[in-house]
């Protein structure tokens, strides 16, 4: 696992000028432990088997912060200027999060909408208002006629807005699992794939040269045929054929976690990007148990293990070319 640690700084450190970041981060079940009626949030409340106290609830907010503020001190940087972030079940735990005294200073802001996930975790989009001025936001559902009349799953989260002095397009994403079995299930994330990329093609009718950055847990890796279809460039790509992953799973890795770009990133005038990072340190990586050199997760069943997520969170660096402060 150190090799995470070690490859991925030194792909970065190379920068020269005060980079920017965006980020993406699975939290894995970011609950308040406050009983929703309409959610099904059981199981992380106080009575529960997990006995999911405001302590606990506490530890996993520090350690969510603790992440997002370790991206942004990559290469000196000062803090992350966009940052996906998705099982996280409502305003409440986002306003917590943004009031983390690690985070404070950069005084973040959130978009986010409640979507009908029958367990009640959504996405959102964290910002630092000194990089990104949002402008137009919206969710957009999954369900129609033929999809997901079964169950209810999650948004995809569409913001336009300025990032250092460049129109951007973002989509955050967290697709259906594989519950059930990958190819059971692959019907579904294909269907998320078809509402990304009519979102994307929609913009690109008025905007031919519109800039997006597509994020989230795709529940597929770069090489399967739903990331594909977006036919957007994937930086991540080269770390999966490397064998780098997010997640882990029967010992074996996938990188579900992934950040795209519109292939015109690259001709743009105003920023271009690192290479992609897989972020993690020794805290994050659990020790003991089953789950031994995968992410340390909150808990293991109902038994608590102090850890951050099952997920490890993944970013882009961007070089400014034209702009070496952020916006004010």
């Amino acid at each position: 696992m150190k090799k995470y640690i070690f490859i991925f700084f030194i792909q970065c450190v190379q920068l020269n000028a005060q980079p920017l970041i965006v980020g993406f981060y699975n939290c894995e079940n970011f609950y308040d432990t406050t009983n929703q009626i309409k959610v099904m949030d059981e199981d992380f409340l106080p009575t529960s088997e997990k006995s999911y106290s405001s302590k606990i609830y506490s530890i996993k907010s520090n350690h969510i912060s603790k992440v997002i503020f370790a991206l942004g001190k990559i290469n000196n940087g000062d803090g992350v200027a966009l940052m996906g972030v998705v099982e996280i079940e409502n305003k409440t735990v986002l306003n917590k999060l943004v009031a983390e005294p690690l985070l404070r200073k950069y005084h973040y802001k959130y978009l986010h909408f409640d979507s009908r996930d029958q367990r009640g975790i959504d996405v959102a989009l964290l910002y630092n208002p000194s990089f990104f001025i949002p402008y137009q936001y919206l969710p957009y559902s999954l369900t129609d006629a033929t999809h997901f009349n079964d169950y209810a799953t999650r948004d995809i989260l569409y913001v336009k807005g300025i990032l250092s002095g460049q129109w951007v397009h973002v989509l955050v994403n967290h697709w259906p699992s594989r519950r059930g079995g990958s190819f059971s299930s692959n019907n579904k994330r294909i269907w998320a794939a078809t509402i990304c990329k009519k979102i994307i093609d929609s913009v690109s009718l008025t905007e031919p040269d519109a800039m997006f950055i597509v994020m989230g847990d795709f529940n597929d890796n770069p090489n399967n045929e739903s990331i594909r279809k977006l036919g957007l460039y994937n930086p991540f790509l080269a770390l999966y054929k490397k064998g780098f992953g997010s997640i882990a799973f029967g010992d074996s890795w996938s990188l579900f976690d992934q950040i795209l770009l519109s292939n015109n990133w690259r001709h743009t005038n105003n920023l271009t990007t690192c290479k992609p990072i897989i972020y993690t340190n020794p805290d994050m990586i659990e020790t003991q148990g089953k789950y031994r050199g995968y992410p340390k997760r909150t808990y293991d069943g109902d038994q608590f293990r102090g850890g951050y997520s099952d997920h490890f969170p993944v970013a882009l660096i961007f070089k400014a070319k034209n702009a070496e402060k952020p916006l004010k």
